[in-house]
């Protein structure tokens, strides 16, 4: 068990790939991957990481932390300019090339917690660490589609995209691996409210508008299922 972070890590790898992969063949279907995608996240951070959180003693001492952890994803994702290179992919030539590789490495980043958070869940258990890990695994999608998308947005060549997008593949691993160095049981419920906070932002003002902006009364099933699949996989495990 000790190295089933990195091999969870590795199946990010492949989720990330495809996403990147999609971004430049697959358009059409899309929303319904984000859908499920933006379920999946939001059930992991409610049915699973927040419970975690106040089965500590004084657990909702711990909310500012998620409010943190909200917020930075927030101001991660505004300081990278992710959404304006994805809604307003014409004004690509009004911005440097170096911009598209700024983003990109903002994602690297967010990715490398990703990882992070993949370590940190199996610290306090393998159940909490197998959950976390199959709602990365299931946003992981979305992230290799915005790296790819936000470089290409910029003026960038498709063979910079291909390299940002085989950054953002392996900084999970690189994350998952970092916590094999450290044991963080003491911070444990700062870091597990942290992310519980950035998966609701990646949830809800991440994934599911993305998926919204296509029209169809289907994303809101897809989004159902995401969370009712995380919903029985968690009672499961816990049972």
């Amino acid at each position: 068990m000790r190295f089933a972070p990195i091999l969870l890590a590795l199946v990010t790898l492949v989720s990330t790939g495809l996403g990147g992969t999609a971004a430049i063949r697959l358009r059409d279907r899309l929303h319904l991957l984000l859908g499920f995608s933006s379920g999946a996240v939001l059930a992991v951070a409610l049915f699973d990481i927040l419970p975690e959180v106040f089965a500590f003693p004084h657990g909702a001492s711990y909310m500012p932390i998620t409010a943190l952890g909200f917020l930075a994803f927030f101001g991660l994702e505004r300081y990278t300019a992710m959404h304006r290179a994805r809604e307003h992919p014409h004004l690509a030539e009004a911005h440097e090339a170096e911009l598209g590789a700024m983003s990109a490495a903002g994602l690297a980043f967010h990715s490398f917690l990703d990882g992070v958070a993949i370590g940190v869940g199996f610290q306090m258990s393998a159940a909490i660490g197998l959950l976390i890990a199959l709602g990365i695994i299931a946003h992981d999608f979305s992230d290799g589609l915005n790296t790819v998308t936000v470089v290409l947005a910029h003026g960038n060549s498709h063979r910079h995209a291909v390299f940002w997008l085989i950054i953002d593949m392996l900084t999970p691993v690189l994350g998952a691996a970092s916590t094999l160095m450290f044991d963080l049981r003491g911070v444990l419920p700062f870091l597990l409210a942290f992310f519980a906070g950035s998966f609701l932002y990646i949830g809800a003002s991440d994934l599911l508008p993305e998926a919204q902006e296509h029209d169809s009364p289907v994303v809101g099933i897809a989004t159902l299922i995401g969370m009712l699949a995380i919903y029985l996989i968690t009672g499961f495990l816990r049972g």
